[in-house]
This record gives structure tokens, sequence and C-alpha cells, in this order.
């Protein structure tokens, strides 16, 4: 019998993308995701070990009885920071495109997974209903306003790569 033994695996950083709703946190992740899944080399450690965890879609799956107030979304970003690390330890690389709008909720994330932070910024995206702490100490960031999407995805998988390989 074959015992697959998670601690043995090699344990990849986790990338959490943060900013407001609509910077383009998602398509950033998403891309990376399509890449190393489907297009890069399977020489590459991350051919086929990258899993996304989106806002939206981890809502509908783990957090779908919180709203949007301030404890629900700590609540909600917690639980995806341990589902992020959980997955980290069986060796993925995870990409959380969530939006962590709180600096004291973005520390304790810190305590639970460690991860890298990327500051994807778009500036007139703020609102007062949602509002969002601009990270002071992001490993990252991409500057929507300023380099095209393409430029964008390729900055984000140098950086990925430079921390993994």
């Amino acid at each position: 019998m074959i015992k697959f033994d998670a601690p043995h695996c090699r344990r990849f950083p986790i990338f959490w993308l943060t900013g407001n709703t609509g910077a383009g946190k998602s398509t950033l992740a998403f891309a990376m995701r399509e890449y190393y899944n489907e297009e890069a080399s399977t020489d590459s450690p991350l051919a086929r070990r990258v899993i996304v965890l989106d806002g939206d879609e981890m809502r509908e799956v783990i957090s779908r009885e919180e709203g949007l107030s301030a404890e629900d979304r700590r609540q909600h970003n917690l639980r995806v920071a341990r589902l992020a690390d959980l997955l980290s330890r069986h060796g993925f690389l995870v990409l959380v495109s969530v939006i962590a709008p709180f600096d004291g909720v973005r520390r304790e994330i810190d305590g639970i997974c460690k991860p890298q932070w990327i500051y994807v910024k778009r500036e007139a995206l703020s609102s007062t209903d949602q509002p969002y702490e601009e990270p002071k100490n992001a490993h990252l960031m991409i500057d929507i306003d300023q380099i095209d999407e393409d430029k964008a995805v390729h900055m984000l998988r140098r950086f990925i790569e430079e921390s993994v390989l």
C-alpha cells in the first residue's frame, strides 16, 4: 500500500493577492493557475501544483453564512487562510485572491499561513461602504493603473518564480 506522507512534500509559499474589488486580483491569480497547470513545462516544480482560492468562490463554499460586516469579512479571511495553509502543507502553491481589507486581519492571517503579500493597486476603487486599508509592507505591488495586464502577469510570474525556484 502506498502511503502519502504530507509532511515530506515540498512546501511552496502562499501568495495572497490583496486589493479592492475590481483591482484585478482574480484575473492575475487565474492567469497564473492557467500558465502553471496548462502551459508550463512538466519539468517545472510548479507544473500542475497551483491552486487558486478566489474570494467569490470561497464565499460560496466555506463562508455561505457570512455577510460583509467587518467581523464576517474577518472570519471569511481566517477560514481561507487556514485552508491555504493546509493546501500548502500538502505540496500545492496556493494563490489567494481575497481582499483582506484590514491591516489587523492581515496580521492575523500572517500568524496562520505567513503569505507573501501582493498588493494589486488600482485607483478610484475605494468605497465608503466597503473600506480598504492599503498594506504597508507588501512583498510586491502591482499598480494596474501603470502597467497593462500582460506586464502585470509577467511581473507576478517572475516574482513567484524568484520566490520558489
